[in-house]
């Protein structure tokens, strides 16, 4: 071999240790600003309710999470899980509808935000945060049934929560994704080889950070595992494909229901037809909460 083809071969080896050094660089800066979202200290409070009452629930790990819970009127509580922002206040999932017929809603924040702060794991640990706000449910006997109602990250706490516990007697799940590593590394999807290895690089980070296989936070895996219970998913028409919700309708078992909101998109199904909103999710719960 000739000392140019010794020199071409080192510089090829040099570019490619840099180009992956940058790689790993950026996709650990990356899950590591998705596991640390910025925290609202001071949600925005429900107009025309009276002040919920604020808990600090331990989740385990020494961390205490907030939620503000409204008491019931019909016995039915609705547990409400957020995305990055966590559900606190006015914000989405939207629950005022909820209250106003009576229902009981305990509103959990996001991880980024318990004291001290953990991690946000995209739905992965956050089942255990449900998990928690059952036992504090348990403790109120005007409780007699409890659902779950998710948006985004929130959507797939939900799902992942009720295939493990079967005191969630209902879910509605707004605009999640059906597998976090496919997800992460949009399976399916023709890219370049570069933006595939950022990819791959990014829930490999994930797994190593989180101590969780991506790829087993599966809610299409855990749909199936809800029924007989009754699953509500709810879906803009733009973002039907991505996020594969016909696929995740049809994993799920009986009884189920699907909306696709024509001009929907993740988060703005709520405006784009409110009052279709408010009225199938009202519908939902009534027929499945209360007696």
């Amino acid at each position: 071999m000739s000392r140019f083809s010794r020199l071409v071969g080192v510089l090829i080896a040099v570019a490619v240790g840099v180009f992956l050094l940058i790689n790993i660089f950026l996709a650990g800066q990356y899950v590591f600003t998705l596991a640390h979202p910025v925290c609202i200290i001071s949600p925005k409070p429900l107009s025309n309710r009276p002040s919920p009452e604020e808990h600090w629930i331990p989740i385990g790990e020494g961390q205490q999470l907030r939620t503000w819970y409204y008491p019931p009127s019909n016995g039915a509580v609705i547990i409400t899980l957020g995305g990055m922002s966590g559900a606190l206040g006015d914000t989405l999932p939207p629950v005022e509808f909820l209250l106003e017929h009576g229902y009981g809603v305990v509103q959990v924040d996001q991880r980024g935000c318990s004291r001290p702060p953990a991690a946000v794991t995209l739905g992965a640990k956050e089942v255990s945060d449900v998990s928690a706000v059952i036992d504090f449910l348990n403790s109120h006997k005007d409780v007699r049934r409890v659902a779950a109602f998710g948006f985004s990250m929130g959507s797939v706490t939900a799902i992942r929560a009720a295939a493990r516990h079967p005191e969630i007697a209902a879910v509605v799940a707004e605009g999640g994704y059906y597998n976090l590593g496919d997800d992460f590394v949009e399976a399916g999807s023709r890219l370049p080889l570069t933006e595939r290895i950022f990819l791959y690089t990014v829930a490999a980070i994930y797994w190593i950070y989180h101590g969780v296989n991506p790829w087993q936070v599966s809610p299409i895996d855990d749909l199936p595992k809800i029924s007989p219970r009754p699953v509500f998913l709810i879906y803009g028409e733009n973002e039907v494909a991505s996020s594969q919700a016909l696929e995740q309708y049809q994993a799920a078992g009986d009884p189920k229901k699907l909306w696709i909101v024509t001009g929907g998109a993740h988060g703005s199904n709520a405006l784009v037809a409110p009052a279709e909103y408010r009225a199938a999710i009202l519908d939902f719960f009534n027929q499945n909460l209360l007696p």
